[in-house]
């Protein structure tokens, strides 16, 4: 048996479904092993894509993608897409072809040394230099991918290693190394005991919800505790997906453009419970202002986390529904008052005052962001599946487009990856094809990946996108204008690219909208038939995402739309009213 054989052997082995990427003379032969396999393969139109539809597989499956891709540009190609992946902590597999062994090292044709170039930012790379070896390197890079905090691997595959006989498969080696299988240790029960008793004495209590609450499946302690709590529910922009947003005590997403009152509830809290998050600078600010006035509590799958950005008054090592559950037990056996339910009722009313007021300012002569994500989320499904692209359209879509069912909100947040929308939503939509997938997008984010729609068309991946579009790269013509006295420079798009005919050209329907309703009747049309098509929605290049915190400020610097009450210290000392 050949080991690519081998390796698409242990691939369906282990349930691997669908694959995406493209091939080139360095991985055919394990393209060969997949012609007579029932594993589906998807060919994209650029090796990016691959790996960011993977990446919209997996985040939806919860367990790892698979993106291929040949030697050399092929390889470098997955990059930008593998970065993405370890920013966000989704877990892939990325098989790479590579030139012969005794080639190697001389600059060969389309040699590149991909594993150096991607090992700071995978969990594991390593090239298969041993074709006895290779089934066993893939168990492991799989395990891997989801051991722990899950994020990306990548295997480097030689040609000639692909294409060795290594005899019967019933002989093959895969036992996997115990490193690869990082078990989640049971919580310190001496840092519970103490955390709970911080939680017991605090009067205000926020719990920060990052991605990694999503993973550990998380979300009923999460809201279980709050109740018993009272205690504010915020999250970041990848723990967004983790809960239920319709909940009394959610609140949103919190940090640079976070809701208004996620931020007032940091402000306010004296004690925050952070769950599954690096605690980036986007989502809490200047580490010190954080720390500052109240006590914090940690708990990271990832020890390495723990400290990292803040040193916690108690950080735990552990994953986040086995904390969650133990500290529960634990301050069901506790005696105290529980919160203040006003602080989060207060906190709950100053949103809708604010949600109130952008409405009411919405021009009646244009549309608004804003109120295209709420139609949006009106018309969508509560189980359908939302991606975004990176600009001004995401943060609108974080702080205005209600999760309702954990996993249904993808997007790029650490890297911030212009152009992931499109192909994630493939990706998503291969995972889940009995459910509505739409992707919201930038016309700038869009123009990055839109070849993506022929492969949507060809493999019949039925994906709704809606772009918005400003004839601008938005969020960097904001800050241009906020912090660089506007002076506008390469911001603005001034080609007459028709997004309709661009659809129509690669087999998927076109629609330009005016009004809310004509995006609502697009929008049921396309979900009724769970169909493809492009929404090319007009928005004022000048609209401005708020709240907006500048960067490296505190989230009491906040800066709110015009006319809007900016007495952010005032409001925050007592929010209740």
């Amino acid at each position: 048996m050949k080991a690519s054989d081998a390796l698409v052997r242990k691939m369906e082995d282990l349930g691997v479904e669908i694959v995406f990427g493209i091939p080139g003379g360095a991985n055919l032969p394990l393209y060969d092993s997949l012609y007579d396999s029932n594993i589906r393969s998807v060919l994209t139109k650029h090796e990016q894509h691959a790996v960011h539809a993977a990446e919209g597989y997996a985040r939806v499956k919860k367990r790892p993608g698979i993106a291929l891709a040949t030697s050399g540009p092929g390889a470098t190609n997955l990059v930008t897409g593998l970065v993405n992946a370890a920013m966000d902590s989704a877990p892939l597999v990325a098989l790479t072809g590579q030139v012969v062994r005794s080639f190697m090292g001389t600059d060969a044709f389309q040699e590149a040394d991909i594993v150096d170039v991607a090992l700071p930012h995978v969990k594991y790379a390593t090239v298969v230099l041993d074709s006895s070896k290779l089934v066993k390197e893939f168990v492991s890079a799989y395990k891997c991918a989801m051991s722990g905090r899950p994020g990306p691997t990548l295997l480097d595959l030689p040609r000639d290693v692909q294409q060795e006989d290594i005899g019967e498969f019933e002989g093959i080696d895969e036992t996997v190394e115990p490193r690869f299988l990082k078990q989640s240790l049971p919580p310190d029960e001496i840092l519970l005991e103490k955390a709970a008793e911080f939680i017991v004495e605090a009067k205000r209590v926020c719990i920060l919800v990052g991605g990694g609450a999503y993973y550990s499946d998380a979300s009923k302690e999460i809201l279980k505790l709050a109740e018993i709590l009272n205690a504010a529910v915020i999250t970041t922009t990848p723990g967004k997906t983790a809960v239920d947003e319709s909940h009394p005590n959610v609140l949103g997403v919190v940090g640079m453009h976070g809701r208004f009152e996620s931020n007032l509830a940091v402000i306010d809290s004296d004690l925050v419970l952070c769950l599954g998050t690096r605690l980036s600078d986007r989502a809490i600010g200047p580490p010190s202002e954080f720390k500052k006035s109240r006590r914090i509590i940690h708990i990271d799958v990832d020890a390495s986390e723990i400290g990292k950005n803040v040193i916690p008054d108690v950080g735990i090592s552990c994953d986040a529904k086995l904390a969650l559950s133990r500290l529960i037990d634990i301050l069901s056996t506790k005696r105290f008052s529980p919160k203040d339910p006003g602080w989060v009722l207060g906190l709950k009313e100053i949103g809708r005052s604010f949600d109130e007021y952008m409405f009411g300012q919405a021009d009646r002569s244009r549309l608004s962001s804003w109120k295209i994500v709420k139609v949006i989320r009106d018309e969508l499904p509560r189980s359908a599946i939302v991606t975004t692209g990176v600009g001004q359209h995401q943060m609108w879509a974080q702080l205005y487009f209600k999760v309702l069912e954990p996993g249904t909100f993808i997007t790029s947040a650490g890297l911030g990856t212009m152009g992931f929308g499109l192909p994630a939503a493939m990706g998503a939509k291969a995972a889940a094809p009995d459910r509505i997938v739409l992707n919201m997008d930038g016309d700038g984010s869009f123009l990055m990946t839109c070849q993506a729609l022929g492969t949507i068309v060809e493999y019949d991946f039925p994906v709704i996108t809606v772009v918005f579009d400003n004839r601008a790269l938005g969020m960097v013509r904001q800050w241009q204008d906020l912090f660089y006295k506007k002076r506008f420079k390469d911001v603005d798009i001034e080609d007459r690219t028709n997004l309709i005919k661009l659809a129509e050209a690669f087999g998927v329907e076109g629609l330009f909208v005016n009004s809310y309703e004509e995006l609502r009747i697009a929008l049921r049309r396309a979900i009724r038939n769970d169909e493809a098509i492009v929404i090319d929605v007009p928005i004022d290049k000048d609209e401005k995402v708020f709240p907006m915190v500048p960067p490296g400020k505190w989230l009491a610097d906040v800066i709110l739309p015009p006319g809007f009450s900016n007495n952010v210290e005032e409001t925050a000392s007592s929010p209740a009213k």
